[in-house]
Order: C-alpha cells, then structure tokens, then sequence
C-alpha cells in the first residue's frame, strides 16, 4: 500500500479553470519539483510531519504524515456528508510526485466524480499510472519569464500527448510575461491536444489583484486566440471571493 504527504483536505469552491464555482473536495499533497515565483501555495511546497483536515464546522485537525490511501480516506469522506459535492480535486504542491498514492486514492469508488488532478504538467511518466483513475486533467504549461523556473517544453509536449483527451491547459500572465512565451504555449496546446482548453490566468495578489490592465489582457488573449480555437480569460475567483 502506498504511503502519502498530504498538506490539507477540505471542501471549497473551485476557483480556476473549466469547473470553476463548482463545489469540490480538495485533497492538498504536499511536495514539489518546482519553485514558481508566484506559488500561492508555499506550505505545499515541502513534505511536512503533518497535514490538517477542515471541518465543515469551521474547525480543524491535525493528523500525522506519511498516511495511508483508506487512512486519508477516512479524514476526507465525512466532509462529504450533507454537502452537494460536484467532484474531487486532487492538488499540491506537485501530486504526481506521489503518483502511486494518488492512483490508489482515486480508485476508490466511493470519492465523487469528475475527478480533477491538477498539476504542472512536466511529469509524463507518472501521470500514465494515474490518468485511468482521473476524468479531468488541469495541466500548466509554465513560461520561463514569469515562473522563474527554466523551459519545460519538451515534457510539456510528452505530457499533452499523454492527457489530450482529458486535459485543459493553464498558462500564468502577468506584466513581465513574454509574448512569444504565450504564443509558443497556445501552439503546443494546437498541435498536441487540439480539443482542450487554453485558460490565461492572470497571476494574481492574496486580495485578487493583478497588474495587468484592459489592454494587457487583450493583447495576450489576442495572440493566444490566433493559435488555437479555444482560449478563456480567467482569473482565481476564490482569490477575489477571500475563500480558501
């Protein structure tokens, strides 16, 4: 049986991407490959001794880290009682650096459906042992000139052509954002999973904010719309609605 870093579980709205507003159960690994700049989630970042489950009373807990698939189970299923759950959102920190775990976590029939697995989308090899368990796959492609981290385009294509038929596709903008970074993304996006979604994300503030104006915005949706059919502008809502 695998054994997992968890940083939180709770239940919330989801705030990105294709089911953003729907009311998901979110289940946090902790552990990443990656130091993105604007991380917002930097208590993921490492594996830690433990992890904390929000009560749907507005309390928490706190159990021990490493934790078992049935033993997480038992934290998060009592979240869902009463509640109109629309799916689960498997998250991090990096999920797939504990793919093992999070194939034996979402093979149980009792989590709700779909179940999202979000991730950076530069490890191919393990998503293949995770992808017959996963409906949705919210993959990033990341842009060197607002991450900080370097290119990853080559395990990007890998990876599209793995999630194709599953995945929709992020791509962070902000001020600093190089135009040809986004055009480069939104013809990967074409040429390797030609049906799936291209969300721009503007990289936001704790309070919601941006520093990106009407015409910063239009200016990378512009040239992102030139390269593939489908591209949203969409920024975090739960950053604007304060909510976790």
């Amino acid at each position: 049986m695998a054994q997992g870093f968890l940083s939180e579980i709770f239940v919330s709205f989801q705030g990105e991407g294709i089911h953003a507003g729907r009311r998901q159960l979110f289940v946090r690994l902790a552990g990443c490959n990656l130091r993105c700049r604007y991380c917002d989630t930097p208590d993921s970042l490492e594996r830690v001794p433990s992890f904390r489950v929000y009560d749907a009373d507005g309390g928490s807990r706190e159990l021990p880290n490493p934790v078992s698939p049935a033993a997480a189970l038992a934290a998060a299923l009592p979240l869902l009682d009463g509640e109109p759950i629309d799916g689960v959102a498997v998250t991090g920190g990096e999920p797939l650096m504990q793919a093992a775990f999070v194939a034996e976590l979402l093979a149980d029939a009792r989590l709700p459906r779909p179940r999202l697995l979000e991730t950076n989308g530069m490890l191919p090899d393990p998503l293949a042992e995770v992808l017959p368990v996963v409906d949705v796959v919210s993959m990033d492609i990341k842009l060197p000139s607002n991450s900080g981290e370097r290119a990853f385009w080559e395990p990007h294509a890998r990876f599209l052509d793995l999630a194709a038929d599953k995945a929709y596709v992020k791509v962070l903008i902000d001020a600093g954002t190089d135009l040809a970074e986004v055009e480069r993304a939104a013809d990967l996006t074409r040429n390797r999973a030609p049906r799936a979604s291209l969300f721009l994300q503007p990289i936001s503030a704790p309070n919601g904010g941006i520093d990106l104006d009407a015409a910063g915005l239009s200016r990378f949706f512009r040239a992102a719309r030139e390269r593939h059919p489908d591209v949203r502008l969409l920024p975090q809502a739960h950053k604007a609605l304060a909510i976790q």
